[in-house]
């Protein structure tokens, strides 16, 4: 039977400690205890390029490094390509780095599994995704969500911390608009389809003790997820994942518990930069989109047995650790999530958070001059979507 836990937004920094300052280890008595970290979207472009050429990545995401040095396996979505042999596609912004530079962000954070099933996995075509792949193997770090096919996009990836096996899962949906999506034929990420999630969530289940599923998927900027997020994320629960983590939105949604699992809907940006296009500022990040949360789970071989959550927020150079801004956005997304969303709180959400925000943004003085007449017809797609209630599938 599933053991109560609860989930908590950590109201000081650090973990419990012994004596000598050494985290203390969990203790069970089902046995062996594991502790994995989960964070948001990896984005070293910009600032954070700018961050890693100078020497300065170490102190930048230092607090963040040895905050979850201890975990026994760390995630993170990897939004960010590298360069390959073929160019870059067609789509502004790209998210782009050296294979290198992106590989000194994770070592430094002790990252072992990423996700790389979302809309920037493709900027630089599969040669570019390749070449990533291949230093990621070179590396020990476990990918999945993406691949030449379907077959090897939709791969599990099976991993095992002190004798718990975690399987995990990974998905793009057709909201986050990527670029390449796998087919039998065709390189791509996997796409997200409930039907088939819950097929190889229930196939997953007896050859693991915990499933993890990685979706990446909502409406950008919206801290509530839709009604249909929610539907797919429970019923996900119920076939038998443990862990559902979302990403992509920029912003934090809410997490809450169902059934035997927890959901979070959306984990925000750990490193993210404002773009430029044509050399122009074109995307300004604010406090919001810089915000962010590392939810750390703990679990035995039958269960899950605590989530902490702890807000964080990148400024330019450096990532902060229970961050008060971060903690109120966190605080607000999950108060939300708690009431309930009907159809007609999401349209009004989304109406706001995806269309007006997202307008005055544009409107900022040192953005305004990015503007072009395809931002007119975005809008009034954007108005129509929300309108018209559009879920993260349509």
């Amino acid at each position: 039977m599933q053991q109560a836990f609860e989930i908590g937004i950590r109201a000081t920094p650090g973990r419990d400690r012994d004596d000598e300052g050494v985290a203390a280890a969990p203790v069970d008595s089902d046995g062996p205890v594991i502790s994995v970290s989960a964070m948001g979207d990896l984005m070293q472009c910009g600032e954070w390029r700018q961050v890693t050429q100078d020497g300065a990545l170490g102190s930048a995401l230092g607090a963040l490094a040895q905050e979850v040095q201890d975990d026994d396996l760390v995630f993170a979505n990897l939004e960010t390509a590298c360069p390959g042999d073929d160019g870059v596609i067609d789509k502004e912004p790209l998210v782009l780095a050296e294979a290198e530079e992106i590989l000194q962000c994770l070592r430094l954070l002790g990252v072992d599994v990423v996700n790389v099933a979302n809309n920037h996995a493709f900027d630089a075509f599969f040669s570019g995704f390749d070449r990533l792949r291949r230093r990621l193997d070179e590396a020990g770090v476990g990918h999945l969500g993406a691949g030449e096919d379907l077959a090897t996009a939709g791969r599990p990836l099976i991993v095992q911390r002190r004798g718990i096996r975690l399987g995990w899962l990974a998905y793009a949906d057709a909201s986050c608009r990527p670029s390449h999506v796998a087919s039998a034929e065709t390189y791509g990420v996997q796409p997200f389809g409930l039907e088939r999630a819950l097929a190889a969530v229930e196939s997953l289940r007896p050859q693991v003790d915990h499933v993890i599923v990685s979706l990446h998927w909502g409406i950008e900027y919206c801290q509530i997820p839709s009604p249909q997020q929610v539907v797919a994320a429970r019923r996900l629960v119920d076939a038998g994942a443990r862990l559902i983590l979302g990403h992509h939105v920029h912003v934090v949604q809410g997490v809450e518990r169902h059934g035997d699992g927890v959901i979070a809907y959306n984990l925000g940006n750990v490193t993210t930069s404002d773009h430029h296009v044509g050399g122009r500022l074109a995307i300004h990040q604010t406090p919001r989109t810089r915000s962010s949360l590392v939810l750390r789970a703990q679990f035995n071989r039958r269960s899950l047995l605590a989530v902490e959550l702890i807000p964080i927020r990148s400024r330019v150079g450096r990532v902060l650790l229970d961050d008060p801004k971060a903690r109120r956005y966190l605080e607000y997304a999950n108060r939300k999530l708690a009431a309930g969303i009907s159809e007609g709180q999401w349209r009004r959400r989304r109406l706001y958070e995806d269309v007006l925000l997202r307008t005055a943004r544009k409107l900022h003085p040192k953005v305004i001059r990015s503007i072009r007449p395809k931002h007119l017809s975005t809008f009034a797609k954007n108005v129509v979507g929300a309108l018209s209630g559009r879920g993260p599938s349509a």
